[in-house]
């Protein structure tokens, strides 16, 4: 069995502009260290990004009206609020003084922006590109020593409900992130199935703890004698992620609209032709809606009001009316679209017709300037009446 060993590369402080790869050798150097073939170099993302130029005085950051709402609604400076929304691409949600977001695929707090290791008044961002970082350090810290080694750029997160922090790798390069064990035995014979080891957040962790969270002035660790694999130029040595609608946590505990990012395209604008065949002489609230069978065909209608109001019917439960008179009973997803200022949602008695095919419905909701936001049906009509709710018993006849 190897003997894991890690050694803590202590720099000068790492400045914005400074050469990262140079500081990290001329720390070993004063160390006594040197590279060995097989290790695997972990290095901090707030020295990267610190290095990179990614210091923010926030006496220079304009904060625009939605960073303003939401830093009230979540605590935070309006100024960092700002920089977190240039820096995600979704905000899911968060707690008095932290932001949930998503960039790039995974989940960071605050969008990955740190007030630790940086000076009054400044924050550290996110570095731009990490795998680049990560290549470019390898690259030199390989020539400088003649070397095959990985370098792994880490973070630290917390778990869900979990109190401390653990190593998170956000970008690798030289070093296999994750492998997949499934077809190995456990103690009993059996065969695994859905096990993937995450080889590079473990690292990460395993490094955390001698570089600390502190003044400890540790932003690289060399691990020795781990068991992964050293990849090649060229392989992919990108870390795999899931959609957050396959992610246990997030999956389990998201509810509500959330931003559309693609997918549906096509069904938005079969709405929108649908819209312009809008009846909407009393109102003159347009409304157009697509609904995507399990076929594959398309189903669009639009809505049509009556002097009687109560004769009237939305466009999405007349595309529904239109598709389920055709013998479809199975969907995948349906778009509504009006001219309005925000996305629209289906009201009550659509939501309500929409879930009696199924909560796992998509529902895309958009306005014809192109806003779009998305969610399930279950998620708009939580608890909804189906037929489910009709029985009141396993052995009762209906």
């Amino acid at each position: 069995m190897n003997q894991l060993e890690l050694f803590g590369i202590k720099t000068d402080l790492v400045r914005p502009g400074d050469d990262l790869a140079e500081a990290i050798l001329r720390g070993m150097d004063r160390a006594g260290l040197a590279l060995a073939d097989g290790d695997v170099l972990v290095v901090a993302e707030s020295a990267v990004a610190t290095a990179e130029g990614g210091v923010v005085n926030l006496s220079q950051v304009t904060p625009g009206a939605r960073a303003c709402e939401l830093a009230e609604r979540y605590d935070k400076d309006p100024r960092e609020m700002e920089l977190i929304i240039r820096s995600s691409d979704r905000i899911i949600g968060g707690i008095p003084g932290v932001v949930l977001t998503i960039k790039d695929g995974f989940l960071y707090p605050n969008g990955g922006i740190d007030h630790s290791n940086a000076p009054p008044g400044h924050v550290v961002i996110f570095p731009k590109d990490p795998r680049r970082s990560a290549a470019e350090v390898r690259k030199r810290l390989e020539e400088a020593s003649g070397k095959k080694i990985g370098v792994i750029v880490g973070d630290s997160r917390t778990h869900p409900l979990r109190l401390g922090c653990v190593g998170v790798a956000l970008a690798c390069d030289g070093v296999v992130p994750v492998e997949d064990v499934r077809g190995q035995k456990d103690l009993f014979g059996r065969p695994l199935m859905i096990t993937r080891k995450a080889v590079a957040d473990n690292l990460v962790s395993a490094a955390e703890v001698v570089m600390g969270e502190g003044d400890e002035g540790i932003p690289a660790v060399i691990i020795r004698g781990a068991p992964v694999r050293l990849a090649d130029d060229g392989e992919d040595m990108r870390i795999p992620n899931i959609p957050p609608e396959e992610c246990m946590y997030i999956g389990s505990l998201r509810s509500g609209p959330h931003p559309y990012q693609g997918g549906y395209d096509r069904l938005i604008e079969e709405a929108k032709e649908a819209l312009k065949r809008s009846y909407a002489p009393y109102s003159g609230f347009r409304v157009g809606a697509a609904i995507l069978a399990r076929s594959g065909k398309v189903y669009s209608a639009a809505n049509v009001e009556n002097a009687s109001s109560g004769a009237a019917i939305c466009a999405e439960r007349a595309a529904l009316a239109k598709a389920v008179s055709q013998g479809e009973r199975e969907f995948e997803a349906l778009a509504v679209v009006a001219e309005a200022g925000e996305p629209v949602a289906p009201c009550g008695i659509c939501r309500q017709s929409l879930i009696e095919f199924g909560g796992y419905i998509k529902v895309v909701m958009a306005n014809v300037r192109g806003d779009a936001e998305i969610a399930t049906v279950a998620e708009l009509l939580p608890k909804g009446f189906t037929g489910r709710s009709l029985m009141t018993g396993p052995s009762d006849e209906i």
